[in-house]
């Protein structure tokens, strides 16, 4: 008999997690149809019941890091929203204040005079850690591979971040070639940061579930683009290319945030050396779960991302700041606290 589910999912932060939730259900024998909607946090599947369990659904959705949620919300939940949300909108005013100072200290070297490749790599690092619940299955896969025959996965590892790696920063010269074609002055420079830390920002509230109206603000990669990157990598049996078709899931937030400031770089070398930083960033957590998975579990894996959300929080404010400088809009924090200085002085 066919039974029609809407299940509510919790620890959805990205458009990406809307594909590995489909793909991972309807590889199931008995799922006849499935579709995960990040911005509401539910999936809906049609399944036989007298073939699959719907217990055996949730456990397909839990082994992918994610959690489902049995339990109807409740109005104390709700206001536990509404104060975490204040709260966030303080946080992040009093991150504007302090970012500038806390900015100097990861910009040495300098990227074209806008951000430090240490500053990427860093983004990356955290982003890793949000990286588990998208990719983690990937490396999962070949990992067990590995074993059932007796192999070291370190090959595999090292394969599959050269290829991902690789694909980054195809994608990062793609979007610099894009930003060469306008003309980038340094007002377009500092306002493709910007934009790059509201992403972040946005990205990092997502991960805590607060603000949940901001999960409509997202750049939906097109089907058959991630369709085509499905297909290939799960035919894939070289990690190389498990990992180069991976970089084809375009719906991770920071990653889009990564792509504007590469196109806001205007070079396209730039924008590949860009995301290839990136690219590094993200694999030390990453391939570390795949080396740890025997003892991570899924509820410590979604305190992680949880975590990784307030550090993006401060890095995207940090950008933000940054971006506002450049522009020379007069309301990043070192402007303000000018003026601020100068009208105190007057009085």
């Amino acid at each position: 008999m066919q039974t029609n589910k809407l299940i509510d999912i919790n620890g959805m932060v990205c458009g990406g997690c809307e594909t590995v939730i489909e793909e991972a259900l309807a590889a199931m024998d008995g799922v006849l149809e499935v579709k995960a909607d990040y911005t509401s946090g539910k999936c809906t599947v049609s399944f036989t019941d007298n073939i699959v369990e719907l217990e055996d659904i949730y456990k397909t959705i839990e082994d992918k890091v994610y959690q489902v949620d049995l339990a109807p919300a409740n109005k104390g939940n709700v206001f536990i929203k509404i104060s975490l949300s204040i709260l966030a909108l303080i946080g992040i005013v009093l991150l504007m204040f302090f970012s500038r100072k806390l900015w100097h200290q990861f910009s040495v070297p300098e990227i074209s005079s806008q951000l430090s490749y240490g500053m990427i790599f860093i983004v990356g690092l955290i982003t890793g850690l949000h990286c588990i619940g998208m990719c983690g299955s990937f490396v999962i896969g070949y990992t067990v591979k590995d074993a059932e025959h007796g192999r070291s996965a370190y090959l595999s590892h090292l394969l599959y971040g050269i290829g991902k790696t690789l694909s980054y920063a195809m994608f990062g010269a793609v979007f610099g070639f894009i930003g060469s074609v306008v003309s980038i002055t340094p007002f377009i420079s500092g306002v493709s940061i910007l934009l790059a830390g509201i992403f972040l920002i946005i990205f990092g509230l997502n991960t805590l579930g607060i603000f949940a109206v901001l999960k409509r603000v997202r750049i939906k990669q097109p089907e058959a683009m991630a369709r085509y990157a499905n297909n290939k990598r799960r035919n894939s049996r070289s990690p190389f290319f498990i990992g180069f078709f991976s970089g084809f899931l375009l719906g991770c937030g920071p990653l889009q945030a990564m792509y504007i400031m590469a196109a806001g770089n205007g070079d396209p070398l730039e924008g590949a050396k860009f995301l290839a930083a990136f690219g590094l960033g993200t694999l030390p957590a990453l391939l570390g779960f795949g080396m740890a998975t025997r003892w991570l579990s899924g509820a410590m894996t979604h305190r992680i991302t949880q975590i990784s959300g307030v550090i993006l929080l401060v890095m995207g404010t940090m950008m933000l700041n940054k971006g506002l400088m450049k522009t020379q809009s007069g309301y990043d924090f070192k402007s303000i606290s000018t003026q601020m200085t100068q009208q105190l002085n007057d009085k």
